[in-house]
């Protein structure tokens, strides 16, 4: 018997297991839900339409997949869209790039590895100063250090957190 405790992919996850003959029981422990105050999300958007910015750092294909349903949900996603394709993104991981790729787009950069020191060691070879640099973040953790690696480079943080994780 297997207990799988993500949520994300339960079903996805629940399948494989299932396929090798295991009996699965589905025991997620958080769950995720949009931010409980969709305005400074809705702000990043409408910031980013207006004034793309130099970079755009995705952590999670779930943070992605809530920005362009929440600029749908506001007649934006067109535009959000538009200005995505002109933003060089890069991925912290694969989910990220899954979500680009059913916009017809891939990530610019792919960190070396799906840490925040992947992020940071892949960021050191840009010229990031004076640049604004959109992160979407996981969950509503402010990931201290990457913002602080790239406020040491001169770079301009601008952070979104799209969504946040509860506790079942």
């Amino acid at each position: 018997m297997v207990a799988v405790p993500e949520n994300r992919q339960l079903a996805t996850l629940a399948l494989l297991f299932a396929n090798r003959g295991a009996r699965v029981v589905e025991v997620p422990l958080v769950d995720i839900w949009d931010a409980p105050d969709p305005a400074p999300v809705l702000a990043w958007i409408r910031r980013f339409i207006a004034e793309p910015p130099a970079l755009l750092v995705l952590l999670t294909g779930e943070g992605l997949r809530r920005l362009l349903t929440l600029a749908a949900t506001h007649a934006l996603e067109k535009d959000f869209v538009t200005a995505l394709r002109g933003v060089p993104c890069l991925c912290r991981g694969p989910k990220p790039e899954q979500v680009l790729m059913t916009l017809d787009m891939h990530a610019a950069y792919k960190a070396t590895v799906p840490t925040t020191d992947g992020v940071i060691t892949t960021l050191t070879a840009q010229d990031l100063r004076e640049q604004r640099v959109g992160v979407q973040l996981y969950g509503e953790e402010p990931n201290v250090k990457l913002q602080e690696f790239l406020t040491a480079q001169g770079a301009i943080p601008d952070v979104v957190a799209p969504y946040v994780y509860a506790n079942k």
